[in-house]
């Protein structure tokens, strides 16, 4: 099942990684909203 796997995202603005299923709305370190893109393997 693809939806399961976890994957690493990084936003764009301040270069912060988080490894989730779903990709973050809200960045923790800068605030920013929606600017997580995710990160290929």
């Amino acid at each position: 099942m693809e939806g399961s796997q976890m994957a690493v995202f990084v936003c764009e603005k301040c270069g912060y990684e988080k490894e989730t299923r779903c990709k973050p709305r809200k960045c923790p370190q800068c605030g920013e909203s929606n600017t997580f893109k995710k990160k290929e393997a």
